[in-house]
């Protein structure tokens, strides 16, 4: 009876959403392809790891673990959690003994698996969504394979939000639970998370971050000398790729934005233009020029903005751009676009003038 309760709400959940997001986002939100995957079958495999390895008691519970996570076990072990090997113990002793101290600590991770029941007690409607932005993935990229989706907890280890496995994308939800979350913003962790970061570690931009990992893996990383147009072009591609996979979620929260910030930009996105133009920027090589126009923070640091500024104002740019080539450029598809390496082609082609 629960089983037959809970699909019926993920059938009504699927029905509603995009009435739900039509209603709760902003006019100025970017518009999708309109596609219908109701015939896309997709099936999701999502694990929680970190309900599991809650659950093992004993080496060989944590044996049992390394089997049912082929994938994934060794990337949580050997690179979340630390090298394992360099102990006078075997892999495996090593292995249940730090996760005995991790699982067992009020203050470490017991701490951070009470947090995440609290913050996450159904993953239904989660689940929903990402079907949903598989069937868009599977429907513009139909010959690749959807892979498993893993819940973790790890020691607040901020570069591991999300993880790419050989046929797995795992999830950490310690760094999802909430900008109100004390540890966060610990004095020992202010480096690590800033407020800026801090604003966007809750559970509103746990699929966003998820997609743009998956979409990221889907675009050669730019070589050395690279352009600062060339840097917005490969942001924008990820940007539009990520609207197409996710287009109820609003602008603000793909751009990692306030309500202020995406204000902000869309109001000055012409002057913003001018700038770049009239700097002679789009084509500077120096890498720590480029991250003032890339990077997140605060505000954009580069000259002429500042306080008040929203950061990353290259990365919005480059999207509008994009959007503004594959409106000129209809029968271009997804994958061809992710394949045109020429930046300047792809600005002379967009017409973009705003």
């Amino acid at each position: 009876m629960i089983k037959n309760f809970n699909k019926a709400v993920a059938i009504l959940y699927l029905f509603l959403m995009p009435l739900l997001f039509s209603q709760c986002t902003s006019e100025t939100d970017t518009q999708s392809q309109e596609i219908n995957t109701d015939k896309i079958n997709v099936t999701i495999n999502f694990q929680r790891f970190d309900d599991d390895i809650f659950r093992a008691k004993n080496a060989i519970e944590i044996a049992a673990l390394e089997k049912k996570y082929p994938d994934f076990y060794p990337v949580y072990m050997y690179q979340i959690m630390g090298d394992i090997t360099q102990t006078n113990q075997s892999a495996l002793e090593a292995a249940a003994n730090l996760m005995r101290n991790f699982t067992t600590i009020p203050d470490f991770g017991l701490g951070l698996k009470q947090r995440v029941d609290s913050v996450y007690p159904n993953f239904e409607p989660f689940k929903v969504e990402l079907t949903e932005a598989m069937k868009r993935y599977k429907y513009y990229f139909p010959k690749d394979t959807i892979p498993d989706f893993v819940t973790f907890i790890s020691p607040l280890r901020i570069n591991f939000p999300v993880i790419e496995g050989k046929h797995i994308m795992g999830i950490g939800l310690d760094l999802y639970l909430g900008s109100d979350y004390k540890p966060y913003h610990s004095f020992n962790l202010a480096d690590q998370f800033p407020g800026y970061r801090i604003r966007k570690m809750r559970k509103d931009y746990l699929l966003r971050d998820l997609i743009t990992a998956m979409c990221q893996e889907k675009l050669k990383p730019l070589g050395n000398g690279s352009r600062l147009l060339d840097e917005m072009i490969y942001e924008g591609k990820i940007l539009y790729m990520v609207n197409s996979l996710i287009p109820y979620t609003s602008d603000s929260i793909k751009m990692g934005y306030t309500p202020a910030q995406i204000k902000w930009v869309l109001q000055n996105e012409s002057d913003i233009w001018a700038a770049l133009v009239d700097s002679k920027v789009l084509y500077v090589t120096e890498p720590d020029e480029i991250r003032h126009f890339i990077n997140d923070g605060p505000f954009t640091t580069a000259k002429g903005f500042g306080a008040g500024t929203a950061p990353r104002i290259g990365a919005f740019t480059g999207w509008q751009i994009i959007k503004k080539y594959m409106a000129k450029n209809p029968d271009v598809t997804l994958q061809q676009l992710l394949e045109e390496t020429d930046s300047d082609d792809i600005l002379n082609k967009s017409k973009y003038k705003p």
